[in-house]
This record gives structure tokens, sequence and C-alpha cells, in this order.
């Protein structure tokens, strides 16, 4: 199976879970770059969110468009060249061709599990200024000089995501920059608003990799 073929056909069974971008305590684990690929070589990409959840998935792509567009580079999300979605590799790579699409960028889950962390209680001493309890030999001095603050244990629930990027080129179908990313989100986060967080490490590190190029 080429890539054009393999790089979509898990669409049809990863969870919609590409809204749990990932804020501070998401960071990249790896980053790639095909170190023959010229610099600048890749001038206008497509975003593909790789989600069963419409929604999430064109929340996605604009917003990593969006920060590509402002880093200078040409973007589109796939949604909108496709608003049926992507269903099949010929339909997307014809897709990009219309549009002048160069690359495509390719999101999904590779991992997602949830993770309990505890927290066990911790006690505080705090000194009290009774002098008086100099006098009173040593059971008086300690009990008179400290007071104890004990916070109690408790348990954190998260879920820990990890997040694959890769980057395509349209002529042939080559793997040129590919990213991996662990996200550590508190299961009452708010998934939706730590998805430009995420989007910004992404387009930061591709910036460094000079893989794209800017629009003239």
């Amino acid at each position: 199976m080429n890539h054009k073929a393999s790089l979509l056909a898990s669409c049809a069974t990863v969870a919609a879970l590409i809204l749990a971008g990932c804020g501070s305590t998401t960071k990249l684990t790896n980053v790639w770059t095909d170190p023959t690929l010229p610099p600048s070589s890749i001038q206008k990409v497509m975003v593909v969110a790789v989600a069963q959840n419409a929604s999430g998935r064109r929340m996605f792509e604009d917003t990593f468009a969006s920060a590509l567009q402002k880093q200078g580079v040409q973007a589109i999300s796939s949604y909108s060249a496709l608003p049926g979605g992507v269903t099949d590799s010929l339909s997307a790579h014809t897709a990009m061709i219309q549009n002048g699409c160069d690359g495509v960028f390719v999101t999904r889950i590779i991992d997602q599990k949830t993770v309990d962390t505890y927290y066990p209680p911790t006690s505080t001493y705090v000194g009290t200024p009774y002098y008086g309890g100099y006098y009173g030999g040593w059971y008086g001095y300690y009990n008179t000089s400290y007071a104890v603050m004990t916070s109690p244990g408790y348990t954190v629930e998260n879920e820990v995501i990890h997040v694959e990027t890769n980057l395509y080129r349209e002529k042939d179908s080559k793997l040129v920059w590919a990213a991996l990313s662990e996200s550590w989100l508190e299961q009452a986060s708010d998934k939706a608003s730590e998805i430009q967080p995420y989007v910004n490490i992404l387009v930061e590190r591709l910036v460094q990799s000079k893989v794209v190029g800017k629009a003239k």
C-alpha cells in the first residue's frame, strides 16, 4: 500500500479526539525532517484531521491552517475542499491538485489512556513566636512554637494522549516531516480551548525545521 492510500486508511476507525489538543502539559517527544528535502520546498498545504466528529475536525483544521497562514504559509482545511470529509485517498489527492497544494498534513491520535495520579497528604510546620516556651522545658517549647498544617491527599484523573502529525509531499506521497506529542489533560478541562496552544507548539517547530515556504 502506498502512502496516498495508507495515510488516510485509518479515518474510519480513529476516535474523535483531535479536540483534545494539549496546553501547558504537552510536549513534542520526537520531530523528524527528511534530510534530503530542500528548504522551503513545500509551498501550500492541506490540513487533514483524522476524526469522526465533524465539528472537532473542522475546529482543529481551521486552527492549524490559520496558525500556518499567520506564519506566511499558504494552507487550507480539508473540509473546505472536501465538505463530506476525506473518504478515500483519490478524492483527497484530486482536491489537493485542484487547490494547488503540494503537501498535506495529517494529524491523528495514535494512543489514548486514562491515568490516575495520587498525591499523598503533606504537612507543613509553621513557627509561632511564643517566647514563654523557652522556660517551660522541651515539651512546652515544642508545643507552643510550632503548629502543624496538613493538606489531605487527593487523586487527579488525566487523559494521556499521543498525537502524530505527518507532512506528505503531493508529487510522490513521500513523508517529509513528522512530529509526535504527549499530552496530559485533566478530565474536567475544556479540551476545545487547548487546541490553540498545541497548534502553536507544532507550528513553531515546523517553522524551525524550514520545511514549508512562505507565500511570496
